[in-house]
């Protein structure tokens, strides 16, 4: 798909996150003609794919040499028209607020939210975090961008679609537009908070699912936790104001087949080591990277007591990860809840 100048907004680009995903989607931003800045807290990392132009967990992708990895963030800050967020939901709020303490103007910005969770002190999505600390102009400016894709497959350039997502349907398009290749189909949408929801809620039934995987309770069970998991997700989703439709897209069932069967999926390999009773702090540490379902469980479990849901997987991964409930108790217990009808 061929095109004049770079898609999107006018203006440099900065990404703030240069995990796996964060550098592929600078990656992907530089192809389509944007000058994109890569900032990450770790020093260390941003140094290494400065001189190597390869991220140490991405193999032998080469990073497009119009991605600047940078240490400092008020000049890149300063030049950006849009601001892509990569950094982990638990770091949501801190990054938002070291924004807010540079000075730097940032009337007119456009925010791109790629983080997917739930903020666990405020039960808060991430766009709703950055407008809390950021102010109600920064949230009317703000996008997210969510959907399956995990960065080692996106690297490479295998097929994928997501969705971007915004309360107007203007700026919806622009962000489509800056991400838009001829491997990476992006749909617009205007369900900012089922995007989210969606992207946010998959990973705790993934960890169910690695869970099943590593106890070896076969593709039927796998079917069930995925099926009935979506269920869980539309009830809570619907209940927080997200149109039920959504979890039908890229950015629920998509995203939650993906984060549930994928050998790529961190969320997946931690129920896997859960399944050998390993204690949850232990799996995380043996994982080595973040694993976003983690702190989404008690978000999740405290949004279903909050809004009276009815979420039985989610309560036993909460159970499992924050009780001590052994996987084998939690599965028995799933099984023995009374008979009732299948609902959505």
């Amino acid at each position: 798909m061929s095109h004049s100048g770079p898609r999107g907004e006018p203006g440099d680009i900065l990404v703030l996150g240069g995990g796996t995903w964060g550098i592929t989607l600078s990656h992907v931003l530089a192809e389509n003609g944007h000058r994109v800045s890569c900032w990450d807290i770790n020093k260390k990392l941003v140094g290494a794919i400065s001189r190597t132009r390869r991220h140490p967990r991405l193999g032998s992708f080469d990073i497009h040499e119009g991605v600047e990895p940078v240490n400092s963030l008020i000049p890149a800050l300063e030049q950006a028209g849009s601001v892509v967020i990569v950094v982990p939901s638990m770091a949501m709020r801190v990054l938002c607020q070291t924004l807010l303490e540079t000075g730097v103007d940032l009337t007119g910005t456009t925010w791109v939210i790629c983080t997917k969770g739930i903020e666990q002190e405020t039960l808060m999505l991430m766009h709703e975090v950055l407008e809390d600390v950021l102010g109600e102009s920064a949230g009317r400016n703000t996008g997210v961008l969510s959907g399956p894709s995990h960065a080692e497959e996106v690297s490479r350039g295998l097929p994928t679609t997501l969705t971007a997502s915004a309360a107007s349907p203007d700026r919806a398009t622009r962000i489509q537009n800056l991400f838009f290749r001829p491997y990476l189909r992006v749909y617009s949408h205007g369900d900012m908070r089922g995007v989210e929801l969606g992207g946010a809620l998959k990973n705790v039934i993934a960890i169910a699912a690695g869970i099943a995987d590593g106890m070896e309770l076969g593709d039927n069970a796998k079917a069930a936790l995925i099926t009935r998991g979506l269920a869980e997700i539309v009830r809570l989703g619907v209940e927080l104001g997200a149109c039920r439709e959504t979890f039908m897209g890229l950015s629920g069932m998509g995203d939650l087949i993906v984060t549930a069967a994928s050998r790529h999926s961190r969320n997946h390999l931690f129920g896997k080591l859960l399944a050998d009773d390993i204690p949850a702090k232990q799996a995380l540490e043996k994982v080595g990277m973040v694993v976003e379902g983690y702190p989404t469980a008690e978000s999740a479990w405290q949004l279903s007591r909050r809004y009276r849901v009815d979420m039985p997987i989610i309560d036993a991964v909460y159970q499992v990860l924050y009780r001590g409930m052994s996987p084998r108790v939690a599965l028995r217990e799933l099984m023995s809840r009374q008979p009732r009808p299948e609902r959505y």
